[in-house]
């Protein structure tokens, strides 16, 4: 087959191979690609095909691009869909995470007495500068810093106690489970 026919052969099977490639894809853009990628495969190859058989090399190059396509989409489809879900349970347990600290944090200040507990929140929550939190205490910075360092240290020892505790009865559970069973 000569390089000159192959003009003729796309001006006449061109929109077919197109409408063909429709019908698979159903869409245009994606079309015209393939379409395009068929007719560069057949001008490369143009002198082994046979005359007689190049529109069934047409027709099967398209449909054999047109189904790579949509398999390669399956798999992106099908691999976004798990990072997708991946994510979703990181955020899930980040979010389980961040209640259960909350949860901590919160059962700890209770423990706290109401004078440390204000100081912290005049920090925390108000924003307050330890100027400000002096003034308002009729104290001094010094005194604050040092109440403030205190009551960290405190709430330290409290939540480290707590989780302490509470690994002592998750032990104690799983024994008490196991010596269920025996």
């Amino acid at each position: 087959m000569n390089r000159c026919s192959f003009e003729a052969i796309l001006k006449n099977e061109g929109n077919k191979i197109f409408n063909y490639l429709m019908k698979i894809l159903r869409h245009s853009e994606d079309a015209e690609d393939i379409m395009q990628d068929v007719f560069i495969s057949f001008y490369k190859k143009m002198d082994t095909v046979n005359e007689k058989a190049f529109l069934t090399y047409l027709y099967r190059t398209a449909r054999n691009k047109a189904l790579n396509l949509i398999k390669s989409r399956q798999r992106k489809y099908k691999l976004n869909k798990t990072m997708q879900w991946e994510a979703e349970q990181v955020t899930d347990h980040e979010n389980v995470i961040t209640e259960r600290k909350s949860q901590i944090l919160a059962h700890a200040l209770s423990k706290l007495k109401p004078e440390e507990y204000i100081l912290l929140d005049m920090q925390y929550n108000d924003r307050k500068s330890y100027r400000i939190i002096a003034e308002e205490l009729n104290t001094t910075i010094p005194a604050v810093e040092s109440k403030l360092v205190r009551i960290k240290k405190k709430l330290r020892k409290i939540i480290l106690q707590d989780s302490l505790n509470q690994d002592v009865l998750n032990y104690k559970g799983e024994n008490d489970e196991v010596q269920d069973t025996l």
